[in-house]
């Protein structure tokens, strides 16, 4: 496992970056060249499979993995979509974060795999992700289910929802958001000088492609529908949205505007902002009172 993290960040820190100065279709070239030599697939490690039962599921356009505790189990299911800016599959913390989550709310994690850039976008991932929900809504009732994602997962969250809601399907009980990787354009002055300010700390997305990785992304989308912008999602019929965010991390001006619209919207929300946190903070196993938050929205035991 620590060799699988160092080669991640290798790749990210020396690697990666070094792509940053190419223009699409070479950086699309190259990324997926570079992606080789990673891990290739969002499976639990040899770690998790030891200390839960897991199992690989196929559905059309991709598969997804179920993982429970060995001894603790209950009704609840958490739906987990993994970050990774659309392009990395999911990393062993990941996994860690659920395994924690199935021990201490007896919930059934079910893990996808979706399709990602460069060789893949947005309509195809959607399109997966959309049989693994209506899976998962045919077997469970909507009370029992909790939507997690964290940054690219988080908007996925969103934008599956919105998907699921549009199609007549029931919504889960819960959506948490884990530093979304909502779109950073748009700021105003206030908030490009934030911006820059932000990009001193933020040594995780300071200096990401952005742009480069959503027009991989987006590719086949109109400008308008909702899955270029998930910021921008009709709410109506949403149920109550979980938002973790750090005052390091280029996201959370985004995040502070998703805020102010659900304040305005009068949408049910709870918001936690972390002074100095990174991005994706909230993975990490050292902040209880987030982790404490997500266990009990899962057993759906108040706000």
């Amino acid at each position: 496992m620590k060799f699988i993290v160092k080669k991640i960040i290798q790749f990210y820190m020396r690697d990666f970056t070094a792509l940053c100065s190419l223009d699409n279709p070479r950086f699309a070239a190259e990324l997926a060249r570079l992606k080789k030599k990673l891990p290739g697939t969002s499976a639990p490690p040899k770690r998790i499979r030891r200390a839960m039962d897991t199992e690989k599921h196929r559905v059309k356009g991709g598969v997804y993995f179920t993982a429970r505790d060995k001894v603790h189990r209950s009704n609840k299911k958490v739906l987990f979509l993994h970050g990774g800016g659309f392009f990395l599959e999911a990393l062993p913390l990941h996994w860690k974060l659920c395994q924690r989550l199935a021990r201490d709310t007896g919930c059934e994690i079910i893990f996808p795999q979706y399709p990602m850039v460069p060789e893949s976008n947005a309509i195809e991932a959607h399109k997966m992700l959309m049989e693994v929900y209506r899976k998962l809504i045919k077997t469970s009732r909507p009370e029992d289910i909790t939507v997690i994602g964290d940054s690219a997962g988080g908007t996925l969250a969103l934008s599956l929802s919105m998907l699921a809601r549009d199609s007549g399907l029931p919504l889960a009980n819960e959506i948490v958001l884990i530093s979304p990787g909502f779109r950073t354009d748009g700021m105003n002055e206030k908030e490009r000088r934030r911006a820059e300010y932000i990009k001193e700390h933020d040594s995780i997305l300071g200096r990401f492609p952005i742009d480069k990785i959503s027009e991989l992304w987006l590719r086949g989308l109109d400008s308008g529908d909702a899955r270029a912008n998930v910021i921008r999602t009709e709410l109506k019929g949403f149920p109550h949205i979980t938002m973790f965010s750090g005052t390091h991390d280029i996201l959370n001006i985004p995040a502070r505007r998703f805020v102010s619209r659900m304040k305005k919207e009068g949408h049910p929300f709870s918001y936690y902002e972390k002074k100095g946190g990174a991005h994706d903070y909230a993975l990490l196993k050292r902040y209880r009172r987030e982790y404490e938050v997500m266990v009990s929205r899962i057993k759906g035991s108040g706000f």
